[in-house]
């Protein structure tokens, strides 16, 4: 004897009896957006992969250009420092001053 059992019952709409919405229409099928898998596969379709053999390579170049610049930055350092020595320079410091002047410029 359970009285809202029989009002939930009938005030439920039957899957026939529904309205249909008023944007779809028979025959018409609505298209989903691409998911974010296919968007990415889409975006990335085109670029050239590098593969982990040719970015070592590349790695190890810009690695190599990197030790040359130093080198010859601590070299500039060196003759920088022999040029804004006031006191005379013996033969060693002459000679290497000349050194590093003829690899520099």
């Amino acid at each position: 004897m359970n009285p809202t059992s029989k009002t939930t019952s009938s005030n439920k709409r039957k899957a026939n009896d529904a309205a249909p919405s008023s944007g779809s229409n028979v025959g018409e099928q609505e298209s989903r957006p691409p998911g974010i898998k296919a968007m990415k596969a889409k975006r990335n379709k085109g670029k050239d992969k590098v593969g982990p053999a040719l970015a070592s390579d590349n790695m190890w170049e810009k690695k190599e250009k990197d030790m040359l610049m130093r080198e010859k930055l601590q070299k500039m350092s060196v003759y920088n420092t022999l040029l804004a020595k006031n006191d005379t320079l013996d033969e060693d410091e002459k000679v290497l001053k000349k050194k590093l002047m003829f690899e520099l410029f």
